[in-house]
């Protein structure tokens, strides 16, 4: 397994993304990764580094326009800071030019992976038939973008802590009733976990996180 730091070209530039995985060749499957808005942080990778040997895993940098890199779990005025003045149409264009990128790399199914700020855009691309396979963690706000929900037809498993005050038990509720149809869906709820419970630190939930993992294992091994 190796980690490198690559530019993927896009519309007006170049995405900085972390990859995990095979050197050369194709890789039998691809994980894509839309982080959170502290960006590709190190424990992610750290985590995500179990999948390397069967997958390669690509996580884009969403903010790099607005300064980029990695913001620490505890500034998250900071963090959030990365969001003013942030241009949506921009963003979705880079992270489709990365996972374009991802996919001519991949002999295989690629599965998307949406942390928190990540959650819809995973989403999206499953509604244009880009990705296989969708596992969220304690996505952000997805009950607002559901609107093309008939379109998705891949496998999903969304991932939700009981205590988060972003996606309460309501929040929840309607996601699921959208969802309701979908041929392939499971939406679990870890109880106690908060907020970014895949976030080393304060929030960090062992169970809730090693379901997450479970999640893509499951998807990239179908």
């Amino acid at each position: 397994m190796s980690q490198r730091a690559v530019s993927i070209p896009c519309e007006d530039g170049a995405v900085p993304a972390a990859v995990l995985g095979p050197d050369a060749g194709s890789a039998p499957a691809g994980l894509f990764v839309v982080p959170s808005i502290f960006g590709p942080a190190p424990d992610l990778l750290a985590s995500l580094s179990e999948f390397a040997d069967r997958a390669l895993v690509v996580v884009p940098d969403p903010f790099w326009r607005v300064g980029g890199g990695v913001v620490p779990y505890d500034q998250h005025d900071a963090a959030i800071g990365r969001l003013k003045g942030f241009d949506l149409r921009r963003c979705i264009a880079d992270l489709e030019a990365a996972l374009d990128w991802t996919r001519e790399r991949v002999d295989g199914p690629v599965v998307g992976l949406g942390i928190c700020f990540g959650g819809p855009f995973v989403l999206r691309f499953a509604s244009e038939q880009r990705l296989d396979g969708v596992v969220t963690w304690h996505g952000s706000r997805m009950q607002d973008h559901l609107d093309r929900a008939e379109r998705i037809r891949c496998p999903l498993r969304l991932h939700f802590g009981s205590a988060d005050p972003i996606t309460p038990p309501e929040a929840i509720d309607r996601i699921r009733g959208v969802l309701a149809g979908h041929a392939d869906v499971e939406i679990a709820v870890h109880p106690g976990a908060d907020h970014g419970f895949s976030h080393e630190g304060r929030a960090y939930d062992e169970k809730a996180a090693r379901a997450g993992l479970d999640a893509i294992a499951e998807l990239l091994l179908r």
